[in-house]
């Protein structure tokens, strides 16, 4: 029997018939020409079942293409669509260039981390998606299609689902590598809502933090600097020590305690909310804005108008504030310039992204309707990556292209060799 597919927070699980591990973009197009279903796995990093390989299908995984080729103006860089973020990133860094905007996590797959409008926080930089100037795709005819700068259809596969073909390469831009300087500040949770939308504005990036059951929500900002990176303990050093001692003794400890007394997460929430404020200093712009890959949690997420901000996150203070769910893992609140790709989730304007997550005790499933029940209420987009629930007749109206996309799909692959569970609810 083949492996089975198993997605990074362990709620999805699908037994394809095959795996396959191509090397070539030729043995690619082959793949697609004889699959009745197929689907490309990338890393798994996910919370949706949006990677998931159809019933009956087969798995593709491309992390033998290999690629990599910076631009002779050092402003954009070329790779495979399986290379895995870290990797693009370390590369990058040897050559002394970076992304302008880093998710919280580099461990997906480039063409998985735009599929799904994987983004960082700031409002002068979009998602990762907002970063592809260029991809290659193997498309369901199995013909070999590439989209560049003018072409509108580059719009619709920026945030592509795995709908539209099997993305090979992608150019993405970069620039030269910069240092960050972080600064953490504390404040009274109350206060957060009503200021929300002016902290988004406060810095290059920005995010917030908040430890439900706990009084105050830290406020990160990173600032360029031209100042050397902090000196022993380095910024490293403090992620690495998070990394290896918080996430992968401390936090499943209290996790355990969380699972076996639920009326101790508030007050041990409030006993770690004492230990977040130690600042990383100043290094290098990826390691700054990425954080620890914490243990396996679940966690689904609202793409908000940042107008709307402010009402989002007071709603989710509030449902907690009742008492009804005890929640002992983030709120958190990042923020993404608008762009132009036709199913991101900040399509036509600045959004609020807002997450809500927990580790695995009882009451998530609870929290997670909740959350919803007032994310729906403010007209919020999914991330597509994290868990949902929306159907195509609920996603249809939040996406004024969401049709235009469709034709694209029935266009590139009409006989639906990439279809599976999760596009055939999404997209109908």
């Amino acid at each position: 029997m083949t492996r089975a597919f198993v997605n990074y927070a362990r709620t999805v699980r699908a037994q394809p018939v095959r795996w396959h591990a191509p090397e070539t973009e030729a043995e690619v197009v082959a793949i697609v020409r004889a699959a009745r279903r197929v689907r490309v796995v990338g890393a798994a990093h996910s919370f949706s079942a949006i990677a998931a390989p159809a019933d009956g299908g087969e798995a593709l995984s491309l992390d033998r293409l290999a690629a990599y080729a910076v631009a002779p103006d050092r402003a954009s860089v070329t790779v495979s669509g399986g290379m895995r973020l870290r990797a693009l990133l370390a590369r990058l860094a040897a050559d002394r260039l970076t992304l302008p905007i880093v998710g919280s996590i580099a461990e997906q797959a480039v063409a998985g981390a735009i599929a799904t409008g994987t983004h960082g926080s700031s409002l002068a930089h979009g998602n990762l998606a907002s970063l592809v100037t260029g991809l290659r795709l193997v498309t369901g005819t199995g013909d070999v299609l590439e989209l560049g700068p003018g072409d509108p259809r580059l719009d619709a596969a920026r945030v592509h689902l795995g709908a539209l073909g099997v993305v090979t390469r992608v150019t993405v831009r970069c620039e030269p590598a910069f240092r960050l300087a972080e600064t953490i500040e504390r404040v009274p949770v109350a206060e957060v809502a009503e200021q929300l939308a002016a902290i988004a504005r406060t810095a290059e990036y920005a995010k917030v933090w908040w430890l439900p059951h706990t009084p105050d929500a830290l406020v990160y900002r990173y600032a360029r600097t031209d100042a050397p990176a902090s000196r022993f303990p380095t910024a490293a050093t403090r992620r690495w020590l998070d990394q290896h001692l918080v996430h992968r003794v401390a936090f499943p400890a209290l996790v355990a305690l969380h699972r076996a007394r639920a009326g101790w997460i508030a007050p041990l929430n409030r006993l770690v909310a004492r230990t977040m404020t130690a600042e990383l200093g100043t290094g290098p712009a990826a390691l700054l804005l990425a954080t620890p890959v914490p243990l396996a949690h679940r966690e689904t997420e609202a793409a908000v108008p940042l107008a709307r901000a402010g009402e989002a996150f007071a709603a989710v203070v509030d449902l907690i504030a009742r008492g009804d769910h005890r929640v002992n893992f983030l709120v958190e609140a990042r923020f993404v310039r608008g762009d132009p790709g036709w199913l991101s989730p900040a399509s036509d304007g600045d959004a609020l992204q807002l997450g809500a997550y927990m580790a695995q005790v009882r009451g998530i499933d609870a929290y997670f309707a909740a959350f919803w029940r007032a994310m729906r209420a403010l007209g919020a987009r999914p991330h597509w990556g994290k868990e949902m629930d929306h159907a195509a007749a609920e996603l249809r109206p939040l996406y004024p292209r969401f049709d235009d996309f469709r034709a694209l799909r029935a266009e590139l692959d009409p006989r639906r060799v990439f279809d599976n569970a999760f596009l055939a609810r999404a997209l109908g």
